[in-house]
Formats: C-alpha cells, structure tokens, sequence
C-alpha cells in the first residue's frame, strides 16, 4: 500500500486548502506535474538496472507494461474525479517496479504510482483519450530505455525523457486531438469587422452549440490537450542533475 503519511499529506494539499486556480492553469499545471512525476520514474528505472540495488532477478531485456492505475492516495468529491499523473501503472516482467527495491527507494516509487490531483471528468476523457493514442507505451518505454542502458545513470535518464518520452507524449496529445476533432465541435466563433467591430455575428449558433453538453465537452478536452502540449516544452525540476542525484542516493535498506 502507498505511504499513508504521503496520503494524509496530499489530501489536505488538495482538498482542504482552496485552490484559486483557473482551468488553463491547472491543465497546464497538471501536465507539468505529469512530467516531473514520469522524470522521477525514470530515475526509479536507473536504481533497478542496478545489481547491486535490485531484490529480484530482471530479464537481460525486460518485458515493459503500462496498464491502468491501481494505486492512489485519495478518491476525489464534488463533482471532481482523481485524475492520475503518472499514465498507468508500470510493471516490469509483469511485476509491481518498487518490488525490485527496498526502504525508502521502494515506497518512494510506489507512492508514485498513486499521486492523483481532483479535477473535473474532462480532464480524465482527455488522459484517457492520450493515453489510448500512445502515452502508456511512450512512459513504458521511456522507462524500458533507462532499464537496458549501458551509459551513465544520469545521462541516460535525461535521453530517455527528451527522445523518448518528450516525442512520444506528443505525438499522443496530437493523435487524441486528431481524434476528438472527429466528433462535433463548438464552430469558429465569427467577429465583425468595421461596424460590426466587436460582435459575435454567429451569436445564436455558437449559443446552440454550447447548450450540447457533448459538444461542450469535446470542446473543453481539446483545450485541455492544447495545455497538455504546452507543458511539453517546459523541463520538469525533477530532471535537473541535482534532482536525480537525490533519487539516485537514496538508501538501499
């Protein structure tokens, strides 16, 4: 089970303090937080290719999955739901990652695997539909990067996000829009020019179309995405060398 104390701390992070956050903000908020989470799971990867940190025996080329999440610290109320950072839950040799390692370095990764943010459905259609369109196989592989490398920890964990996880994020975030853009959306919002300057001339049809809920939906997931792209181009903290040099001295016991 994750840590309970991490637990209490990110439901009173959470839930309790109000948050004064627009929604642009926290979709992008939630994408960087995704990130730095994936960053840190990386450099988790780097401690189980080592013999000398890891409790059980490894294929020399593992078998990497990403599944759903079975972890999490706290179940969302109001209206919100428990949206996950990191894409799903990793397994190696279909084993749980943080069983090839003990002490804090063990249940540092599996309190990973259960950071969740409340937010509204739309941000759960939008990871799902990411994650469907290839993000669990680029946090997999990334991840399968780092566990068959043969160069320094460090610079592998770095090559790992930006050719690996970077590109692949990426190009789901644009297959999932590609996707959504398949349904009914909102049309183009038409403004005046000269002395119509300043109005909506399509008013009524954009009025009609937001009072769809489904198309208002659709609407809200590709923006969404939209912040989810931007995020990209941000390096998380968590991949700076003295941010991986932390994880990589964690205690073996």
């Amino acid at each position: 089970m994750p840590d309970r104390d991490e637990a209490r701390i990110e439901r009173f992070r959470h839930k309790l303090i109000e948050r004064f956050s627009s929604d642009p903000d926290r979709a992008l908020e939630h994408g960087l937080a995704r990130n730095g989470r994936v960053a840190e799971a990386l450099c988790f990867m780097a401690l189980i290719r080592d013999p000398a940190r890891r409790r059980r025996p490894m294929l020399p080329v593992p078998n990497v999955g990403c599944t759903a999440a079975v972890r999490q610290f706290f179940r969302a109320d109001g209206g919100e739901q428990a949206a996950h950072l990191l894409p799903g839950q990793l397994s190696i040799d279909g084993i749980f990652p943080w069983l090839f390692l003990a002490g804090p370095a063990a249940r540092k990764l599996e309190n990973l695997f259960a950071y969740v943010e409340p937010l509204r459905a739309d941000y759960n259609k939008a990871d799902s539909a990411a994650e469907a369109n290839g993000l669990t196989d680029a946090f997999a592989d990334a991840c399968s990067r780092v566990l068959t490398g043969r160069g320094a920890a460090e610079a592998d964990i770095v090559a790992a996000y930006d050719r690996v996880w970077r590109p692949g994020a990426l190009a789901a975030f644009r297959a999932a829009d590609e996707q959504k853009r398949s349904k009914p959306t909102p049309p183009p919002v038409i403004r005046g020019v000269g002395l119509e300057y300043g109005m909506i001339l399509n008013f009524d049809e954009s009025q009609e179309a937001c009072a769809d809920e489904s198309i208002w939906a659709t609407h809200e997931q590709l923006s969404i995405l939209g912040y989810y792209r931007a995020a990209m181009a941000k390096e998380p903290r968590q991949l700076q060398p003295r941010a991986i040099r932390e994880i990589l001295a964690l205690p073996p016991a």
